[in-house]
């Protein structure tokens, strides 16, 4: 089946992208191979913060694990619809939602 998700780049560009489950290991990966912004300076590992990302629509059931939640509090410009883009799986439940890159000056 394939799903989308939309992603607003850091220069508030909006993209539609079609994804199938588990297609790339986390939406970080989804947002790196297709060009819209380089994040992730840790390679997906939720140390670094770098691939910030804030819901725009949609809801994340998933909680966020220790790692994480000490991360964003590190991080710059967080609110409570912050998330790291590594801890996001592709799967059906991002279907449809939108997710905005942050960066130091977004």
């Amino acid at each position: 089946m394939i799903y989308k998700v939309n992603i607003i780049t850091s220069y508030n560009e909006l993209y539609e992208v079609d994804f199938k489950r588990y297609e790339y290991p986390n939406l970080m990966e989804l947002i790196i191979d297709n060009g819209f912004d380089d994040i992730g300076e840790c390679l997906g590992r939720g140390l670094c913060g770098t691939c910030h990302v804030k819901i725009m629509s949609g809801a994340m059931e998933d909680t966020l694990d220790k790692t994480e939640k000490l991360t964003l509090k590190k991080t710059y410009n967080i609110d409570t619809n912050s998330r790291l883009a590594c801890q996001i799986m592709l799967n059906e439940k991002i279907n449809n939602m939108t997710f905005k890159i942050i960066t130091d000056n977004t």
